[in-house]
């Protein structure tokens, strides 16, 4: 493995969310640190190296518990068995993967944040073998281990009652918050990466351009564009061009990276996002951009097409058709331009809904010559966008 040199914002997170763990351990009872991090900065990585430095620390004996939503978990699994694979320093599990029903010292249990907050989960059950997490917890605090709880992507699910009884019943010596979004209440301490300082070291653009091309007007927080007026193919045909554009500008600088836009359906299903649906094919069948020619990718529950390496600059699809579902930790970072149709009735604009454009696609090279190269773009014919912090 190649070493990893952190980011000085990145060297300073981790250094400031250690010695507030260490404080927040002479305190008594339970507590809160919220780290909050933009989307594209490396949470994944800070956390890790700040596990790594935590376990060598002296006379503490850690195990933790790593909960995230979806299928977040396992992803995060892989990154930290990755990070971990030369220094040993850190085992990463799965309930199955326990000995002797306890987290052992220096061994991060990856949890599903959603299966642990229902009552008939295997993982809750008691059996009579006592493999169950209440008495994987009991035997594990029985060895004096201080346990550590992480909740990736936080803000999905913390703050609901459910989640708030399990995190009672963990009874972790310090939770962690972990999110872009985090909701700052309650925390005994937090840790806050400056969004600047991510685009000053180049690991995420400038800006998200709305609408390029178009004048726009902001008003009381609200997005108003010509664009409101056109039809869904006048829009798509406007992220097309801008795509077919950096395509060249990425040519001209001699790099490999195939500039993909996302256009992203409405968490649901009606007949009207049905017909949206064949709309877009059809016109991108105009285009020569279909799932034959591996030009377009679909990722919705009950579609699945050319997903495979999508992540790689120079994956072939220019064009991914997606839900809701998938954004969470999602990361390909060639993805420069997001799509959102009339359908979607309104939008608050959030970190959230443009984090997955927010990303460089060669993180460890910075921002690119051509400035064009170093903003993502959105294109809409929404008449209702509301801008968040």
């Amino acid at each position: 493995m190649k070493l990893i040199l952190l980011k000085n914002y990145q060297e300073d997170a981790v250094s400031e969310l250690q010695a507030k763990t260490i404080k927040q351990f002479e305190r008594s009872g339970n507590r809160t640190i919220v780290f909050k991090s933009p989307t594209g900065s490396g949470k994944t990585l800070m956390m890790a190296e700040y596990l790594k430095r935590l376990v060598d620390l002296k006379p503490y004996n850690f195990s933790f518990i790593w909960a995230a939503p979806r299928q977040l978990h396992k992803q995060s699994r892989e990154s930290l068995k990755k990070y971990f694979h030369d220094t040993q320093s850190l085992k990463t599990s799965f309930f199955s993967d326990l000995l002797d029903n306890k987290i052992r010292a220096n061994e991060i249990l990856f949890l599903n944040w959603e299966s642990i907050n229902k009552e008939n989960n295997i993982i809750i059950r008691e059996n009579e073998r006592d493999f169950y997490l209440d008495k994987v917890l009991e035997n594990t605090k029985e060895k004096g281990r201080e346990l550590i709880l992480i909740i990736d992507e936080s803000h999905f699910s913390v703050d609901t009652d459910i989640s708030l009884n399990l995190i009672k019943d963990i009874s972790p010596k310090i939770t962690i918050e972990v999110s872009a979004t985090p909701s700052l209440e309650n925390e005994h301490a937090s840790v806050i990466v400056d969004i600047d300082d991510v685009k000053e070291e180049g690991m995420i653009k400038k800006s998200i351009v709305f609408q390029d091309g178009y004048d726009n007007d902001i008003s009381n927080d609200q997005l108003i564009t010509i664009r409101e007026k056109g039809t869904n193919i006048l829009v798509l045909e406007d992220a097309l061009k801008k795509r077919s554009k950096l395509q060249t500008l990425y040519q001209k600088i001699g790099k490999s990276i195939n500039p993909l836009v996302l256009i992203q359906l409405p968490d649901r299903k009606t007949k009207e996002e049905d017909v949206l649906m064949i709309e877009i094919i059809e016109y991108l069948k105009t285009r020569s951009i279909t799932t034959d020619n591996n030009k377009l990718a679909i990722y919705l529950s009950e579609q699945k097409k050319n997903l495979v390496n999508i992540s790689k600059n120079s994956h072939e699809s220019q064009v991914l058709i997606f839900k809701q579902a998938i954004a969470l930790g999602w990361d390909c970072p060639r993805a420069d331009i997001l799509v959102l149709f009339r359908n979607w009735k309104s939008v608050d604009f959030s970190i959230q809904t443009v984090g997955r454009i927010l990303r460089m696609p060669e993180p460890e090279e910075g921002h690119y010559k051509y400035d064009e190269l170093n903003h993502g773009y959105f294109f809409t014919n929404l008449d209702n966008i509301t801008l968040n912090d």
